[in-house]
């Protein structure tokens, strides 16, 4: 079951751990963010690992969506129809990428519910 305020504390996060780890160390630091921010939601969902990475997951999908659009309003804003279409090639190719920030974040996503292993109780 999809538990829609982690997924959107963990797309938040996503945003600024990414952020963060990505300026502290320049490589991996991106993917460290987005790992680390599966894993805040995957603990936050709990029960089967497979629930954590949906969460983890969807959390991934709607941090990619949200970047290519602020991109698109702001290279409109900033330079006009020359922006925008150098936003729209820029989104394109973050929209393709956003399949591996999703795996990275179902991953996390993964290993924070096997970290909180809380077996659901059935009646």
């Amino acid at each position: 079951m999809i538990n829609w305020g982690a997924v959107i504390i963990g797309f938040i996060l996503s945003i600024i751990l990414g952020g963060i780890f990505a300026v502290i160390i320049p490589v991996w630091g991106g993917i460290l963010g987005l790992i680390l921010a599966g894993m805040a939601v995957g603990y936050m969902v709990g029960g089967e690992p497979l629930n954590g990475a949906v969460n983890g997951a969807l959390a991934g999908i709607f941090g990619a969506i949200v970047l290519s659009l602020l991109l698109l309003i702001a290279g409109t804003i900033i330079l006009g129809i020359i922006g925008f279409a150098a936003a729209t090639l820029t989104s394109l190719f973050i929209l393709a990428g956003f399949v591996g920030v999703m795996l990275l974040m179902a991953v996390g996503g993964l290993i924070g519910a096997v970290i909180k292993d809380e077996p659901e109780i059935v009646t």
